[in-house]
């Protein structure tokens, strides 16, 4: 009878650690799109990917027309999702849908010139992948541990 109560207790300890957990890091901070989402912009926008190049941090992989057949380093100003934190999401290859448009043309150290983009907003595709061995977070939505 005491091994059942302990063994109770343990359990309504773990429940409420892990809805203390939720609470705390794992509410919803951005929803991701789904792909037959961007169907529904009326907006101008651009599918964007992080990249660890020399010159740029960011590259463009298609737009409201669809995906490119090769992707272009770009400087991107404005509201970019360099706010998200959490490396392992960076790293994750997730694209971002950015909304806004083509400034013109940069020339950066080395004398390489790249198109450059502001943005004024941005959202993510679904699903939300980390760059983790096992990853217990979700795949619909941005939650604080990721910021």
């Amino acid at each position: 009878m005491k091994k059942l109560i302990v063994i109770g207790g343990a359990a309504i300890i773990f429940i409420l650690l892990m809805v203390i957990c939720y609470k705390a890091w794992l509410p919803p901070v951005k929803y991701a799109l789904k792909q037959e989402d961007l169907a529904n912009i009326e907006t101008p926008y651009f599918l964007v990917q992080w990249t660890q190049v020399t010159g740029s941090s960011w590259m463009i992989v298609g737009d409201q027309d669809g995906y490119y057949d090769n992707a272009k380093y770009v400087i991107a100003n404005g509201e970019t999702p360099s706010v998200v934190q959490n490396y392992d999401v960076a790293t994750g290859h997730n694209t971002y849908v950015c909304y806004g448009s083509y400034v013109g043309e940069t020339e950066i150290p080395g004398g390489e010139i790249l198109s450059e983009y502001q943005f004024t907003g941005w959202d993510i595709l679904y699903p939300v992948k980390r760059n983790m061995p096992i990853s217990l977070l979700p795949k619909s939505y941005l939650c604080k541990f990721d910021y």
